[in-house]
């Protein structure tokens, strides 16, 4: 016996059928949008889990700035200004949550209506939350270039 009767039955000798049909493309289309909506909710969800991790840190790093300055006002009781930060960082990331949860039950009853789901008009909610996350990061830096002593 041959080493290539062996493999022949794993090898195509038929054509294969180049039609395609056009219903099931477009299933196939709805399905890889209704995925990709699931993948953008779930990296939402990452980003507003890093938000409030890095507002729960920086609302800590006034408790390491304690520990770090030993010989300090005597009732010094921790920066309230990375407390504020903190809280707004963790705000942020609670917002960006709530506004994945409803833009993605919007999507998915506009999907399941068979209604238009393309994103309407004004500015992205990532470019805002983008911005926002800039805008605090700007200010944490200043905030600790005016404690360097």
């Amino acid at each position: 016996m041959k080493d290539t009767d062996k493999h022949s039955n794993f090898i195509r000798t038929e054509p294969a059928d180049t039609r395609q049909d056009p219903e099931r493309t477009e299933i196939s289309a709805n399905r890889l949008v209704y995925f990709a909506a699931e993948r953008t909710l779930l990296a939402w969800v990452r980003v507003s889990l890093g938000l409030m991790a890095l507002g729960f840190v920086v609302d800590r790093f006034s408790l390491f700035l304690k520990q770090r300055i030993p010989h300090g006002p005597g009732n010094w009781s921790g920066d309230p200004f990375s407390s504020w930060i903190g809280i707004v960082l963790l705000l942020v990331g609670v917002s960006a949550n709530i506004t994945a949860a409803v833009r993605y039950t919007r999507f998915e009853i506009r999907y399941h209506r068979n209604v238009d789901t393309r994103p309407g008009r004004g500015l992205s909610l990532g470019i805002f939350f983008t911005l926002a996350t800039a805008v605090l990061g700007v200010i944490i830096v200043v905030f600790l270039i005016l404690t360097i002593k």
